[in-house]
């Protein structure tokens, strides 16, 4: 190669040149990627050159297969004007005319050239005889055996046992060739082989005590309780969920069919029990809903079905201690799979474990009041809430993205907290339950954008102040609307009082907070609603300041008891016109000055008829003093009031 600096011949290509000693490793990389860019328009030349002569001969094919449509030929591309190498040679006709042969058609005409028919046909008739073919012939084969035990039975061929063994002989062997084949690769046949052997074995111990009285009862249970974990272990070993399914419907049918109208009451919770127990098991491996679900309905169905038999008043702690046996095996199988393994699957059955702890809190009160006192039923909803506590903190801690069931078994957990409070105490203790759950309900609706339960602490705090003014004044408290005052005395139940009367004002107060940053769709009336909340506050605390007032000064001070009133009406009035100037809220100011008219009409006419002489200059003074602060704040505002005025025109 030459030096470009000395034009010195460097035939061994050496990185530096011998007689200049300059650097030629540039030099070299600059003739590589020259050389590449020639091979690279080499290439495009030789591409442009076959698009061209395939264009051309589409177009010749073209106008020679579909000559009654008229479609214009491409013109065939222009190769650019590169250098170009010899041109490889041109590919055969018949090897063109190879690769286009799936666009001929026998006829010409518009018919598709692929038709997708026979492939449904044939996938449908697979499907069917893969599938329900078999399905038939296992239903058949087992109608057979049943049958076959009929016939055999009035013919006198095999005596009892032997046609009890013939079944458990030929459940078996379907099991062991639904393992055969699946090992075979034939999956799906081995498996409803299995599920067929499965049932033959619950008929086979059915037929064994019912029909021939060869088992005892004991015996069948322990039989029927070994095909039932045999169908289980076979679910999960072959990760089928329907297995599973058969075992649990052949199970909980067991103590139905193998009834004898006389109540065993341990035998049959023992047995529901261990059911449940092999579902909690299956639960650790597998999450399946349909498994978990049918489980559910089945063990409160059969524990339903018992209940309104046999349940009496000495059962009722055995009859507990299973209650809350299901009720915890339920509670937990959710959870089960993920505390086992740290699987990134979404919880399933929350609604399950809701419906559980209701089902099972219900018996539980009916069967706590009529055995013992209401109040015990506390430790029930202690547990539950303690449950649904840790549940959340499960999440919390491992499934954080789950904000949805978070929030829901938070809102739970403090129902059930709160339930706590009516059935320890009564009276106004109920009002302060059903505030604190109307603002669960609200958090809750806020945080899950709900409006159903939107709509359920509307009706839930409506009764609650409704409550706390109509009956907890009057009725608890002893408030009497005739001399408006505590007929009981002020101070009587005045702990009780004023906790209620906080934690209701409180609650009333919050709300439309929270509301303030709710989603409008979930309200009825957004404006209105914020609108409705706050006043509701005010009007709720003016009453409450008023009966508390009149209530105190008719036990210390009889003769100021009015003029106090007075007083209270003219304070509340210049604070909430000083809120309407703040927040430029009209309403709130023309609020203000329909009270002050109330108030002056009622000094003018109650005042001056019932309290003493210092009182009525106290109520005329502080009013007058009032009523020119007010005069005072409208000409101080008077620009702001206009501007929000021909703004709102």
């Amino acid at each position: 190669m030459i030096c470009p600096f000395c034009q010195n011949n460097n035939s061994s290509n050496q990185p530096v040149c011998p007689k200049c000693k300059s650097d030629l490793s540039g030099y070299y990389s600059f003739l590589d990627i020259k050389a590449d860019l020639a091979d690279i328009n080499t290439s495009i030349s030789t591409i442009n050159s076959t698009v061209g002569r395939i264009s051309s001969r589409l177009s010749k094919l073209e106008n020679t297969m579909f000559k009654s449509v008229d479609i214009p030929a491409p013109a065939p591309a222009e190769p650019e004007p590169v250098e170009a190498k010899a041109e490889p040679k041109p590919e055969p006709a018949a090897r063109v005319e190879d690769k286009l042969e799936y666009i001929r058609k026998p006829e010409p005409g518009p018919q598709p050239a692929v038709s997708r028919k026979p492939r449904a046909s044939s996938d449908f008739e697979v499907h069917l005889g893969q599938k329900w073919l078999l399905i038939a012939g296992i239903i058949f084969t087992v109608l057979a055996v049943g049958w076959f035990l009929k016939y055999s039975f009035e013919r006198n061929w095999v005596g009892p046992a032997g046609r009890v063994a013939m079944s458990y002989l030929t459940g078996l062997f379907f099991l062991g060739a639904g393992e055969w084949f699946r090992r075979k690769k034939l999956e799906k046949f081995g498996l409803y082989l299995a599920g067929g052997g499965i049932a033959i074995l619950y008929f086979a111990s059915f037929a064994g005590f019912y029909i021939f009285h060869l088992i005892a009862q004991p015996v069948a249970f322990g039989l029927m309780i070994i095909v039932t974990a045999l169908a289980c272990i076979l679910s999960i070993f072959y990760d089928t969920k329907w297995l599973s399914v058969l075992g649990l419907i052949g199970g909980f049918a067991t103590p139905v069919a193998l009834g004898t109208g006389v109540d065993n009451q341990m035998a049959l919770m023992s047995y529901m029990t261990i059911l449940n127990i092999g579902i909690l098991a299956i639960a650790f491996y597998r999450q399946w809903k349909l498994l978990n679900y049918l489980g559910f309905t089945c063990t409160y169905a059969l524990f339903t079905a018992w209940y309104a038999t046999y349940y009496l008043l000495e059962k009722f702690w055995p009859t507990m201690v299973f209650l809350n046996i299901f009720f915890l095996t339920y509670a937990f199988v959710p959870f089960v799979y993920h505390i086992k393994k740290e699987h990134e699957k979404e919880l399933i059955g929350l609604g399950m474990v809701i419906m559980n702890s209701f089902i099972a809190l219900g018996y539980a009160f009916i069967m706590i009041k009529e055995y013992a006192r209401i109040e015990y039923a506390s430790i029930i909803t202690l547990l539950y809430a303690a449950i649904f506590l840790w549940m959340a903190h499960f999440i919390s801690r491992h499934r954080r993205e789950q904000i949805e069931a978070l929030v829901m078994l938070l809102a739970n957990a403090m129902l059930f907290l709160v339930l706590t409070v009516p059935i320890l105490f009564s009276k106004e203790w109920i009002t302060v339950f059903w505030v604190l759950q109307a603002a669960v309900i609200l958090w809750a609706s806020i945080r899950l954008n709900n409006r159903l339960l939107y709509g359920c602490f509307a009706i839930v705090f409506l009764l609650a102040v409704g409550k706390f003014y109509v009956y907890d004044y009057f009725m608890v408290f002893m408030f009497s609307a005739d001399c408006w005052c505590f007929s009981s005395g002020y101070t009587n139940q005045l702990a009780g009082r004023i906790v209620t009367t906080v934690i209701t004002l409180a609650a009333m107060f919050q709300i439309p907070r929270m509301l303030s940053s709710a989603d409008p769709e979930i309200m009825m009336e957004p404006k209105f609603d914020r609108i409705a909340s706050w006043s509701l506050f005010i009007i709720g605390l003016f009453i409450t300041l008023n009966m508390e007032v009149s209530g105190f000064f008719s036990d210390y001070s009889p003769g100021a008891q009015f003029a106090s009133i007075s007083v209270l009406w003219t304070i509340f009035s210049i604070v909430i016109m000083a809120e309407g100037f703040i927040k430029n809220i009209v309403v709130l100011r023309h609020s203000a000055i329909g009270l002050f008219a109330v108030t002056m009409l009622k000094v003018f006419f109650v005042d001056m008829a019932n309290a003493s002489t210092p009182f009525r200059i106290v109520s005329f003074l502080v009013l007058g003093m009032v009523l020119i602060g007010a005069s005072y704040l409208y000409y101080k505002f008077k620009d702001r009031i206009l501007s929000d005025v021909q703004r709102k025109d």
